[in-house]
Parts: C-alpha cells; sequence; structure tokens
C-alpha cells in the first residue's frame, strides 16, 4: 500500500503505518504545489490513500474520480499530540478508505 500524507501533518504520523510505502508531500517532492495540482499529481503516481487534515479540500476539489482513498482527520490542531489518540481509527479508515472516496476521522 502507498500511503502520502499532506504536508500540513507531522512527518512522525509516518509512523501510524509501519511495513507500508509512507511518505510526505515533501518527500515526493510535491511541497508548496497547489491542492488541485497535488491531487492531479498523486493520481498518476499509483497512490492509494491521501492523508489530510485541511477539512476544506473536500469542498474545494473533486475526489469522486480519484484514484486513491482520501482520508480526512478532524482534530484540535496538527500537533502530533492531538493527532496520537487517533491512531487507530487513522489506521481503520486507510486499510477501509475506497478510492473516490473521503472517510473523516475524529
Amino acid at each position: 500500500m502507498k500511503i502520502i500524507i499532506d504536508e500540513c501533518l507531522p512527518k512522525r504520523v509516518t509512523q501510524f503505518f509501519e511495513g507500508e510505502s509512507v511518505y510526505t508531500v515533501p518527500q515526493i517532492g510535491l511541497n508548496g504545489t497547489t491542492d488541485s495540482e497535488l491531487l492531479d499529481e498523486l493520481d498518476k503516481r499509483d497512490i492509494d490513500v491521501f492523508i489530510t487534515i485541511d477539512g476544506n479540500i473536500e469542498y474545494q476539489q473533486q475526489f469522486s474520480k480519484r484514484n486513491f482513498g482520501t482520508v480526512v482527520i478532524i482534530s484540535v490542531s496538527n500537533r502530533f499530540n492531538d493527532l496520537l489518540h487517533l491512531k487507530e481509527k487513522i489506521v481503520r479508515a486507510v486499510y477501509s478508505v475506497a478510492k473516490g472516496e473521503i472517510v473523516h476521522v475524529s
């Protein structure tokens, strides 16, 4: 499974997915791109799941025809300590989301 973590999330979130191919947006050279450019590029790169904390992205972009599933985290902040209690829910969401689908985790 190939998972991409949005640049607005801490790199340590990659630790939630041992044994998987997990990268951050900066690690794949796409930091600073617009949301639409990023999503289009992820479509081309055989990504299975995109994880973000950007709750507005689903209202600004089209997801139903994407080649990957998206997990949107709803949290008080993007600090790792504020995300840690959501680890199990995030992992379950990543393994259950279908391509073109958005799953919310809170």
